[in-house]
């Protein structure tokens, strides 16, 4: 009876006003990182699909010029997009997380934290390297997708 009391008190040290404490397994640190991943994936996918606007030339009818720009949507760049904004949020939340899960306390110091170590991480991958980063999370996500689909 007494050990279930210093739990409870202890849980209710570390909890949200609403109950909520996201660093008391492994688990939830990787399913917030898994959940931003595929939020950030959504917003590069748009984001692809919505970037690539070329410049409206003022020679041309300004009706048949907007019409041009928005047929000329790349959909070769959707997927790049979207593991690019995917692993920014992903990566950002896993690190940040995962300081709290270490801290035991959930504050502003593990978000100053977690955009540390994205910039970090794009600082590594951007430039050449962005090829081979993209190409190796793509194979990760399709592996996890078979992985899901065989154990499943």
């Amino acid at each position: 009876n007494t050990t279930n009391e210093i739990r409870r008190r202890r849980i209710k040290q570390h909890m949200d006003p609403n109950g909520y404490a996201s660093y008391r397994s492994p688990y939830t640190v990787i399913a917030e990182g898994v959940n931003q991943f595929l939020r950030g994936s959504t917003y590069g996918a748009i984001w692809g699909l919505l970037a690539p606007f070329p410049s409206i030339p003022s020679s041309s009818s300004s009706s048949s010029a907007l019409l041009r720009a928005f047929s000329r949507t790349s959909f070769a760049s959707v997927s790049s997009h979207a593991i690019l904004f995917g692993t920014i949020l992903g990566v950002q939340r896993v690190s940040c997380k995962t300081l709290e899960l270490v801290r035991r306390r959930e504050d502003v110091w593990n978000e100053i934290f977690g955009f540390g170590i994205t910039y970090q991480y794009y600082n590594t991958f951007l430039g050449r390297r962005l090829l081979y980063h993209n190409r190796f999370v793509g194979g990760g996500i399709v592996l996890g997708i078979l992985y899901a689909t065989v154990v499943g």
